[in-house]
């Protein structure tokens, strides 16, 4: 990284560790050289002025050689020796030279393998969404429609209720299918991952340990809106909550909701996190702390946390809304 320097990742020492890690700053001259693809041959990296790395005291005469391939730098060859140590040879700096050569053109072809089998991957991602989109979800609609044609025709109040109970799982399957488009269609090698992907990924990391996914759903731009602050709490919250509704709830159904469009108290534009389930609900005694904690995470940030019924039969269960403001 040319603005932050080279970075030591990996090593053969006797005591690697003390290696890795190690950076040689971005106003090292040496850096200046080898970034230009050129080369740098040291006699004594101890007493030598360009070696300005926290480690260059242990060596003593050093090659490092640019890791280059189609005019690009990739990263560099350090072959140090012991202080005392006899300088390197014309023979042995033209072998090493030719030896970073073929390594660096080995780190190219292994990229370019790796391309390979993520692209197949993303062809395979893509595939599945698009067989998501148009053949299940529009035969979920084309279902639902049929039920709300019955709902019309039939007399009985209660085999309406029914089927308009049917139609609003339809519909909740349809918002849980899309989601998993979403899911499908982002890069999971991202540096920096968006609320979406990270509620995704906390609730597939639960889902583990519960036995069952919990269903998830979205309203508004949750990416465009969330600073990373807010995000981080939020995912925090999800964390705690889910790890209660493991440890106590007892529950065979969660609901995650993450609202973008919510608004506090005040009027003031927020997101909102609502975790339901169909458990035994909260303890009346015995502690709570992680539920104060979410508390403070949200009063933190001006917003709040409550607690209410959760979605399990005449109210059972327990559901968390925690409101931050965007």
């Amino acid at each position: 990284d040319e603005g932050r320097g080279l970075e030591i990742v990996a090593a053969a020492a006797d005591e690697p560790g003390t290696l890795i890690g190690t950076v040689i700053p971005p106003h090292s001259p040496v850096l200046d050289e080898l970034l230009a693809g050129r080369p740098v041959f040291v006699d004594d990296s101890a007493t030598d002025p360009r070696m300005i790395t926290q480690v260059a005291w242990r060596f003593g005469p050093s090659m490092l050689l640019p890791l280059e391939s189609g005019g690009r730098v990739l990263g560099t060859l350090a072959v140090p020796r012991e202080p005392g140590a006899p300088r390197f040879s014309e023979a042995e700096k033209s072998l090493a030279a030719r030896f970073a050569a073929q390594a660096a053109l080995a780190l190219v072809m292994a990229d370019a393998l790796h391309d390979r089998e993520r692209l197949a991957v993303y062809e395979d991602r893509d595939r599945i969404a698009r067989d998501l989109h148009d053949l299940v979800i529009q035969r979920l609609f084309a279902t639902g429609m049929t039920l709300q044609s019955a709902r019309r025709a039939t007399c009985e109040p209660e085999v309406a209720g029914r089927i308009g109970q049917a139609v609003d799982e339809l519909d909740a399957t349809i918002a849980e299918i899309r989601t998993a488009i979403f899911a499908l269609q982002q890069d999971p090698g991202e540096a920096q991952a968006g609320l979406r992907t990270r509620v995704l990924r906390e609730t597939g990391i639960a889902a583990a340990a519960l036995g069952f996914q919990p269903s998830v759903r979205f309203v508004g731009a949750v990416d465009a809106r969330v600073g990373e602050r807010t995000t981080k709490n939020l995912i925090a919250a999800l964390r705690e909550a889910l790890s209660n509704a493991l440890r106590h709830a007892g529950a065979s159904r969660i609901e995650v909701t993450v609202d973008a469009t919510a608004t506090l108290a005040g009027g003031c534009p927020a997101v909102r996190l609502t975790v339901a389930d169909d458990g035994v609900g909260l303890p009346r005694e015995g502690r709570r702390s992680g539920l104060a904690n979410l508390r403070r995470r949200a009063e933190r940030l001006g917003g709040a946390a409550r607690w209410g019924p959760g979605i399990g039969a005449a109210g059972g269960g327990t559901a968390l809304c925690w409101t931050a403001p965007l």
